[in-house]
């Protein structure tokens, strides 16, 4: 599913909001923070979801490890300004978003459309880190098909099912245009259940992750709940695209057992990293070495097996990428190097270069 809103760490406990767009609050917690004050003197300490929201849209962030990032050359005209900050601002977890409010985009910062995508589905702007983000819309409460929350029709190359451990590798891929295209249609024409997810549904679902790879080479990814044939949002799109869907899972390759051979910079997309630190957990010492050497040591069909995290004293390779983090641990003994995080129990035999690359 998509993300929650936020995630509430009190001070004399903790709890994960299960929230909705329009509903935000706390649960299962101890104490209920009184909302006084504002950042750092919370009762509480809030982790929002990255969102804009403006003339009752409700945007998520669109991060992802799959397409390009926009530039400044796919910016539109503005849209509006934000007008509240909440993670600077606000200390009630149980706070409802209003339009102009965002998680992270600083307040006064423009919100601008995105050229080729209608505002109501689209929008772009900097956070405080200075990055440009794309927003999607996740709820609309004028939206009555599809077309008005998703407009990508004539605009998808290619549909992709993402692992289910991380949500974040494609593991297969739908590329005719002619059913890419028919499928869109389906989901352009598709009624919208505003109330999806009911808050007192506790039926089965089986959700995966559809990464929707659009021409301009950008990517906006769904949640989809194969039980119910429900895009997420609330696009009840049915039997048809459940078909194609389930056609994606069949010829997705089954996670064991683990093949012979992995080329780990292949498989984590480790040459997209903005950095690479290396911990010696033993030696109790830090490094940021080149990532380049690195990379090219690990682009190479090394033999593989199953595998855990290491006992003992061992040296951590962390990848950091814009959205997430690809963490490894070395084993020097074995000569082993272990995928940590995502936590995908494989592990490849390295070559002896690589022991000087991390030292």
């Amino acid at each position: 599913m998509r993300p929650a809103l936020l995630c509430v760490v009190l001070l004399l406990g903790s709890s994960c909001g299960t929230v909705s767009a329009g509903a935000p609050k706390a649960s299962g917690s101890p104490l209920t923070p009184s909302g006084d004050g504002t950042p750092p003197n919370c009762a509480a300490i809030i982790d929002y979801a990255d969102f804009v929201r403006h003339d009752g849209i409700f945007y998520s962030a669109a991060y992802s490890s799959l397409g390009r990032s926009i530039t400044s050359g796919d910016l539109g005209p503005e849209r509006f300004r934000i007008k509240n900050t909440i993670s600077m601002t606000n200390c009630d977890p149980h706070h409802q978003p209003v339009d102009g409010d965002a998680a992270y985009v600083p307040t006064g910062e423009p919100v601008f459309a995105v050229k080729g995508y209608a505002p109501t589905f689209r929008v772009a702007a900097r956070r405080r880190d200075g990055r440009l983000v794309l927003y999607d819309a996740d709820t609309n409460p004028a939206a009555r098909r599809g077309a008005d929350l998703m407009d990508i029709e004539g605009k998808v190359k290619s549909i992709a099912l993402l692992d289910q451990k991380t949500g974040r590798t494609p593991v297969s891929r739908l590329t005719d245009r002619s059913r890419v295209d028919g499928l869109v249609r389906i989901i352009a024409g598709a009624n919208i259940d505003p109330n999806y997810p009911a808050p007192q549904s506790i039926g089965p679902v089986d959700y995966v992750q559809l990464a929707f790879e659009l021409d301009d080479g950008t990517v906006s990814v769904r949640s989809y709940d194969r039980t119910n044939g429900v895009l997420w949002r609330g696009i009840h799109v049915g039997t048809a695209f459940t078909a194609a869907v389930d056609e994606l899972a069949r010829a997705a390759p089954t996670p064991s057992p683990v093949p012979g051979t992995l080329n780990l910079a292949r498989s984590y997309d480790l040459a997209r990293a903005t950095r690479v630190s290396v911990k010696d957990l033993g030696a109790g010492r830090g490094s940021a070495p080149a990532m380049a050497p690195l990379v090219a040591v690990l682009d190479a069909d090394l033999p593989a097996s199953r595998g855990q995290r290491p006992s003992g004293t061992y040296i951590v390779v962390i990848f950091d990428f814009p959205d997430h983090y690809v963490s490894l641990a070395y084993d020097e003994g074995t000569e082993t190097l272990t995928v940590v995080a995502p936590d995908d129990e494989v592990a490849v035999r390295v070559p002896a270069t690589f022991r000087a690359l991390v030292h």
